[in-house]
């Protein structure tokens, strides 16, 4: 059973996982700093993005209400785990699985989407770092930045990431992989905005006008804020007599 549960008080400035959240990112950021010494500057962006992650645990504000229930937690952090662990099982154990895609240009063109997708994530993320969380919570509702073009601009980096993993390793078992992250954001997504819809009445709105991973170029509001078309029965009701020639207006 999934619930939305108000928040009645927000006095406390931090909650536990709170603090369990910015020792885990940045614990990952040194973690990648202490692996991968090699990787000099390829290993700058993944750190970047942890340290963005561990800073809006600490900045955040308190919740104003979060989703309940065993499916929203699943969803979220199989969805916002899943792909590192897929990486680091099979980067272990069965390394054949992240072959390199035959052709050098595949693997360099996949790299560096993987860069800019999550580059543009650590930014979603730190104009997002007021109300960050993982587990689908409502502080208050970011529209701008890359807000104002999606309402899911992390997830859209992801995608852009994921594909970027393809491109360089183009095998089975990441396909499959992807697949299901795939369905697991899908999940993630769904209840997310699920407790922002519950929170914000202004949210059904946003949610007319800005896409989910995109810009919405249409959307249904914009034929309500056309001007009603001319006839003799709105003059009449306005006080005003219908010119001869309406009908050819």
């Amino acid at each position: 059973m999934v619930t939305i549960r108000r928040e009645v008080s927000q006095k406390a400035r931090h909650h536990w996982t709170d603090w369990a959240g910015i020792l885990f990112f940045l614990g990952m950021a040194v973690t990648v700093l202490r692996s991968a010494p090699m990787v000099g500057i390829m290993s700058l962006p993944i750190v970047l993005c942890d340290v963005v992650v561990g800073i809006s645990f600490l900045i955040r504000r308190p919740a104003k209400a979060r989703l309940e229930g065993w499916a929203p937690r699943i969803a979220t952090y199989s969805g916002a785990f899943f792909i590192q662990a897929f990486l680091a099982f099979a980067g272990y154990w069965y390394p054949s699985w992240l072959a390199h895609t035959p052709g050098a240009w595949a693997f360099k063109v996949g790299i560096s989407i993987w860069l800019v997708g999550l580059t543009l994530n650590s930014w979603a993320i730190w104009i997002l770092r007021r109300s960050f969380s993982i587990s689908p919570q409502a502080r208050e509702l970011v529209r701008t930045g890359p807000y104002r073009l999606a309402r899911n601009p992390i997830y859209a980096t992801h995608v852009l990431m994921c594909i970027g993993i393809l491109l360089g390793h183009f095998t089975l078992p990441v396909v499959l992989a992807v697949l299901i992250w795939v369905g697991l954001m899908s999940a993630r997504v769904h209840y997310e905005e699920m407790v922002l819809e519950g929170t914000f009445p202004e949210y059904a709105e946003y949610r007319r006008q800005v896409g989910r991973f995109g810009p919405r170029w249409f959307y249904a509001g914009s034929a309500r804020e056309k001007p009603a078309p001319l006839t003799p029965d709105a003059l009449r009701i306005s006080g005003t007599s219908p010119p001869a020639d309406w009908r050819n207006r």
